[in-house]
């Protein structure tokens, strides 16, 4: 008797709002991941807004059963207490992250759809899952990658001359350092490491790139010049990042750039992604634009 009460409550909470009620919950935990460090809090929006695009699709699939629905509420428990064993473990890891949010849209997704249409929950996962272990791979790519942080303090000086910065560049060992005055006169030094090149935020961008291409149906040649553009205009941002950092100092002092340093990269990687898919939206607009440019460039001649 308490059993079917129980399932009662359940259809009377999940079934009517079903979906609406998902999204809900499904979002809630991204604003506490925003607080704790906002840039993980992008990541897990771009697995929600996966599910979000996918609301059609999600209106089609089966009620759980109550039995499925015990579990994934176990799974949601179990994706906030395993926060307590990484922190154990790992004592730097953010208390609550991507990891946990993965888990936890697991738990969400029992609760409310069948088990049998896992597949459409998979891509989500994913993208939440492997940019969580992203900054893994770019560390294991640091010996590799490491001697670009040169050239890539070369493009920065290249930019600051041409702003009008007198900055130059020495050595620190192999560690390329850039070197100017600031407005106030003190000498501003910023040393070039790998972790300024920007391969973490390339690698993220990949991750969230490949999962929404996989999920969508244009032509191979469509994504893969997107695909491209994407990459290269990844690393044209962080290009952008550092010099608004460079200039920062430079006008008002290294306390202010600081502080820029910390939040800008978190801004423009967001406002990139969202300008970068709302092109992608409407790419066959885009595509007619360029089409037509290009033949006002280059107009075919008229057949004699």
């Amino acid at each position: 008797m308490n059993l079917d009460k129980a399932h009662l409550l359940s259809h009377t909470l999940f079934g009517k709002h079903r979906i609406a009620s998902f999204y809900i919950l499904a979002f809630a935990p991204i604003l506490l991941i925003f607080f704790i460090e906002p840039f993980n809090a992008v990541i897990s929006f771009y697995g929600f807004l996966i599910f979000f695009l996918k609301s059609q699709k999600l209106t089609e699939i089966k009620e759980a059963s109550f039995a499925q629905k015990i579990l994934g509420l176990v799974v949601i428990v179990c994706s906030f207490l395993a926060s307590f064993l990484v922190t154990a473990v790992f004592p730097s890891a953010a208390f609550y992250g991507g990891a946990n949010y993965a888990l936890y849209l697991l738990g969400i997704f029992a609760v409310f759809f069948s088990f049998s249409a896992i597949r459409e929950a998979l891509a989500p996962l994913f993208l939440v899952a492997a940019t969580t272990s992203s900054s893994l791979v770019s560390e294991s790519l640091k010996p590799f990658l490491s001697p670009f942080s040169n050239d890539f303090a070369h493009i920065i000086l290249s930019v600051l001359n041409a702003l009008g910065v007198r900055a130059h560049i020495y050595y620190a060992g192999t560690t390329p350092v850039i070197a100017f005055p600031s407005l106030s006169g003190r000498l501003i030094a910023a040393a070039f490491v790998y972790e300024c090149i920007g391969v973490y935020s390339a690698l993220v961008f990949s991750i969230i790139l490949v999962v929404i291409l996989l999920e969508d149906s244009s032509s191979v040649k469509m994504k893969t010049a997107f695909a491209i553009a994407g990459i290269m205009g990844t690393f044209a941002l962080n290009i952008v990042r550092v010099t608004i950092i460079l200039l920062t100092d430079y006008f008002y002092g290294l306390e202010v750039g600081g502080n820029v340093h910390y939040i800008i990269g978190y801004i423009l990687f967001s406002i990139w992604l969202a300008v970068f898919f709302l092109t992608y939206s409407k790419r066959q607009t885009v595509k007619a634009k360029l089409t037509g440019l290009w033949h006002k460039i280059n107009p075919t001649p008229a057949p004699k």
